[in-house]
């Protein structure tokens, strides 16, 4: 009977009650798990021009209403090899105030990555707003490896996404990198299989030379 009522409120809930799941495949959102909520994250990147692919198994999980820790293991596939597990990284997201429906929410990421051997930082400046089954979002991140005088990357991130229905979102994500500008455009579907399950699925077009067609997918398992 408590799993009965429990789906039945999932299911009658607004949309602003899901606003810290994601709603792009390309970028973060500003919004932070619930307390104490965790959630298995598998994300699959393939490239289909080069025929690699990146898989990444992520566990996130709520510390405090503003506060998100995910560690990340890295799987890749690159050309005339399978797959093999490379490295692993570590984020937080913070948000710095609290969410409300039709207010800009702030927040901010940090990332350690150990791949190949070579450290890397990533940093995210956040800001979304959630409301009227809408999500608008800016992520500007940047990167670069630690030591060796490597240089900052920069990469904005624009993002709309519309409720179309209970379970449905469409929307679309442009980006780049400012480094050697390159630039993508992605339409972003996302689906709530279940109310403890979303699914999402980009398709990133290259929008100049050296900008290779990119597919990813994302799932979002709470437990």
């Amino acid at each position: 009977m408590a799993n009965l009522v429990t789906a039945m409120l999932a299911f009658l809930l607004p949309s602003h009650a899901f606003a810290h799941k994601r709603n792009f495949v390309w970028q973060y959102g500003a919004a932070t798990a619930f307390r104490g909520e965790r959630e298995y994250e598998p994300l699959l990147t393939w490239n289909a021009e080069t025929n690699e692919g990146e898989h990444l198994t992520e566990f996130e999980f709520g510390i405090t209403e503003r506060w998100t820790l995910s560690p990340y293991l890295i799987a890749r596939k690159e050309q005339g090899r399978g797959w093999h597990l490379q490295d692993w990284k570590l984020t937080n997201r913070f948000a710095f105030n609290r969410f409300r429906n039709n207010r800009w929410l702030s927040g901010v990421y940090l990332e350690v990555i150990r791949d190949g051997g070579e450290w890397e930082l990533e940093t995210k400046l956040l800001l979304s707003r959630y409301g009227n089954g809408r999500v608008w979002n800016f992520d500007l991140t940047a990167e670069r490896e630690l030591g060796g005088g490597h240089e900052w990357e920069l990469e904005p991130h624009l993002g709309y996404s519309q409720r179309l229905s209970r379970s449905l979102w469409l929307g679309w994500e442009a980006f780049g990198n400012l480094h050697d500008h390159r630039y993508w455009l992605s339409p972003t579907v996302v689906l709530d299989a279940h109310y403890r399950t979303r699914l999402l699925l980009g398709v990133a077009f290259g929008l100049n030379r050296g900008a290779d067609t990119q597919l990813r997918f994302i799932g979002g398992f709470e437990f």
